[in-house]
């Protein structure tokens, strides 16, 4: 049994870290959920977990890592229930475009513009949210060889693109030709 000191000591602890990584945890949840209030469960999970395992004596080395992993796998394993339920497939909609913040939105659309797989904009959101090369590893299940070669064929990936639309606008501005926002 738990002394009353630990008991506070592990609820401050876990009051701290939800403090310092749910903000960073909902985003990263948001497109990979199927709407706000299920990233924001996942990420209730995660902490209630993480809980659990460190009231039971577990040492966790980063937690931060360890709650993205969690995040991540209980949404892969809540799309893959849903998929064993047979649900109308009109209820899967709003997986194709999940409600994204509005800024995360415009990066997530131009970065699959860019030709960027899926697991190459997964490591960019992790890498976004601070998380080391080895914490993106340990989330994706990967070596962190891999995610850093990921993560460098995405910057190339991008600087491409860049370049490519830097050009175009010369190109345009050489011809005459006039470029509008919209």
């Amino acid at each position: 049994m738990r002394s009353l000191a630990a008991s506070r000591d592990l609820e401050q602890e876990v009051a701290d870290l939800y403090a310092n990584e749910a903000a960073g945890l909902v985003r990263y949840a948001a497109p990979l959920a199927a709407d706000r209030d299920a990233a924001r469960d996942a990420v209730q999970e995660a902490f209630f977990r993480y809980f659990l395992c460190r009231s039971a004596g577990q040492v966790i080395a980063s937690a931060k890592a360890w709650l993205f992993r969690v995040v991540r796998n209980y949404l892969l394993d809540q799309k893959k229930a849903a998929s064993r339920n047979n649900t109308h497939l009109e209820s899967y909609r709003h997986l194709a475009a999940p409600p994204p913040t509005a800024g995360m939105a415009d990066l997530l659309d131009g970065l699959s513009r860019v030709g960027l797989s899926p697991r190459e904009i997964e490591c960019l959101r992790l890498r976004m949210e601070d998380l080391r090369y080895d914490e993106i590893a340990a989330v994706m299940g990967l070596e962190s060889g891999t995610v850093g070669a990921l993560l460098n064929r995405a910057h190339s990936k991008i600087r491409k693109a860049l370049n490519a639309d830097a050009g175009r606008a010369f190109a345009g501005n050489l011809t005459g030709e006039k470029r509008y926002a919209s």
